[in-house]
């Protein structure tokens, strides 16, 4: 009994970090890591020459804020050398876990790379 109780403690913990924590997920090339990133929202903003490096989901649980979804993007396109990120899609899902239907938080984003 007392290990069934330590495990379900355990499963909710996990659960509940899970949640809160912001993945981003990346398709593209990688260069060498950069410092500043540009952000964008719009295509129309960016007066200079680039081209498109590859493109990026960030995710997170309801608990998780847009902002944190995006300085994750910011962190993961530093590490792919990228200019820049231009947020394309900002959306809310539900997802059925087991009985309960959780909401989630997506970030759709391309990274760049000035000319």
């Amino acid at each position: 009994m007392r290990n069934s109780f330590i495990k379900m403690i355990i499963i909710l913990s996990l659960s509940i970090f899970i949640i809160q924590c912001a993945q981003v997920n990346y398709v593209g090339k990688t260069y060498t890591p950069t410092t500043n990133i540009d952000v964008y929202y719009s295509d129309k903003e960016i007066e200079k020459e680039y081209t498109s490096i590859g493109h990026a989901m960030g995710s997170g649980g309801i608990l998780v804020s847009n902002e944190k979804i995006q300085e994750k993007l910011i962190e993961k396109a530093r590490a792919v050398g990228a200019d820049g990120v231009i947020i394309k899609e900002v959306e809310k899902t539900k997802v059925v876990v087991d009985d309960s239907t959780e909401e989630e938080r997506h970030i759709k984003a391309t990274f760049i790379k000035y000319k």
